[in-house]
């Protein structure tokens, strides 16, 4: 931005009125404004609301105490729910975590050259990680809260994150079959604790809280539930300071008050106002969902600044609309599409493809290829296979280097390489882990994905 900004502390004409902004006395000026506003709050608050949502759900299904880890002790497959877009080539670990007691002490067992992230994410979606990337071989690491002064021991790495209420999203790759048993053991090893209770559990997210039944699957259709989630969610971590004079306008929904948010005492152009602009800002999330990212000169679109969103809060709203938790390049360089090197929607029931990749992904441990389709889901299909990478037991590499991935809803000519796709709409995502320098400057980019033949009839 090329405007001046200014440091008005202490200016004497910027004083602070005692009295909430004016809302219209006219009817349709105050529905409109509401639309206004709820569009607004739904662009902003959408990783906060989606984030909370799922912690709703964790601690309604999975019996265990918040604070604690929960395991997926199995790969994604067709019917994962826990979030959109997940890979399939690590097992997953969540645990929220209560930073306003103060720090959590997150104890590593040692992963050997086993590729391990624990993904932080503030409320809004702002990541960082624990890894061999960031913290070498350290085997302890104190989450530090955004305020408030803590010595962290010399022994140990620190790590000050961006809001109170912390998502934590392990990630440790599964090497083939029968590895999971030993990915189960590192998983168990992993332990959060306050750093005045070794051994022990992080604690409560809140012992106060009252988890409100909300359901993830609605938030994208029911602006009630979705207003409840944010409102839980900002109670719970808080908000940056920068932000306070964009946070105060939901005031006219029935947000940031003393009371948790309800419905029913908002009139009724404020209801019809805030259902308009919750539709209206759904639409426009959607309608851009193909924008994420750079496009590159093979059709394919370079997935920037991923978990590092600053003030670009569209991009932030997308891209976790999309799909949660979303990784850094540095530590997950990734591209998608939606369409072949022509530009035509992916699509199942007319067209076979492939995708020739002239020279493996540079990865310092592994890549894939992923599909997905429309919603960001898993397909069912007859072989269980829903990735082709360098993990994929029987790979062919062709005797020049190149992989080739063959993409369709059956597999006619029985390719080893064979990628199932559902007869319909569907996308796919390249994930480099430990992307190396090509990858990270763009020197290295995929090939499109090329039709190949119409599907039999």
């Amino acid at each position: 931005m090329s405007y001046v900004a200014l440091d008005l502390t202490g200016v004497d004409q910027r004083q602070v009125s005692s009295r909430p902004d004016l809302v219209p006395a006219d009817p349709d000026a105050r529905r409109e404004l509401a639309r206004v506003v709820a569009f607004d709050a739904v662009v902003y608050g959408l990783p906060a609301a989606y984030q909370y949502a799922q912690m709703c759900r964790q601690d309604r299904d999975s019996g265990q105490e918040p604070g604690q880890l929960v395991h997926e002790r199995h790969l994604a497959r067709s019917g994962f729910a826990a979030f959109r877009v997940p890979n399939v080539d690590t097992l997953y670990s969540n645990a929220w975590l209560d930073l306003r007691g103060g720090p959590v002490v997150v104890d590593l067992p040692d992963f050997g050259d086993r590729y391990f992230t624990l993904n932080l994410l503030d409320a809004f979606g702002n990541a960082s990680n624990i890894s061999r990337r960031t913290v070498g071989d350290a085997r302890q690491v104190w989450l530090v809260p955004p305020t408030g002064t803590w010595e962290v021991p010399a022994t140990a790495a620190g790590l000050r994150v961006g809001s109170e209420l912390m998502w934590v999203l392990m990630r440790v790759q599964v090497r083939g079959q029968g590895d999971e048993a030993e990915v189960h053991r590192l998983q168990d090893a992993v332990v959060l604790r306050r750093p005045d209770a070794p051994g022990g559990v992080a604690g409560r997210v809140g012992p106060e809280r009252a988890v409100v039944p909300i359901d993830p699957d609605d938030l994208a259709t029911d602006w009630v539930a979705f207003f409840q989630a944010l409102d839980g969610a900002l109670r719970l971590a808080g908000i940056p300071a920068e932000d306070v004079v964009l946070v105060r306008r939901f005031a006219l929904l029935g947000l940031t008050g003393a009371e948790d948010f309800a419905p029913e005492r908002l009139g009724p152009e404020v209801r019809a106002g805030a259902a308009a602009g919750f539709a209206d800002a759904i639409r426009l999330l959607d309608a851009c969902r193909p924008q994420l990212g750079e496009p590159v000169a093979s059709g394919w679109t370079k997935v920037c600044d991923k978990g590092a969103h600053g003030a670009n809060h569209l991009n932030r709203a997308v891209m976790n609309h999309v799909g949660l938790a979303a990784n850094v390049v540095e530590e997950n360089t990734s591209y998608n599409t939606y369409a072949d090197g022509d530009g035509r929607p992916l699509d199942g029931a007319t067209t076979r493809y492939e995708v020739r990749l002239e020279t493996p992904p540079p990865a310092g441990a592994f890549w894939s290829v992923t599909l997905y389709d429309g919603e960001g889901l898993l397909v069912d299909n007859p072989i269980d296979r829903y990735a082709v990478g360098s993990a994929l037991p029987g790979l062919v590499v062709d005797p020049d280097g190149s992989v080739t991935i063959a993409i369709g809803a059956d597999d006619e000519r029985g390719d080893p390489n064979w990628l199932p796709c559902p007869r319909g709409r569907f996308f796919l995502v390249l994930r480099i882990y430990q992307p190396g320098p090509e990858a990270l400057s763009g020197a290295w980019l995929p090939g499109p994905v090329c039709p190949v033949a119409p599907v039999s009839s």
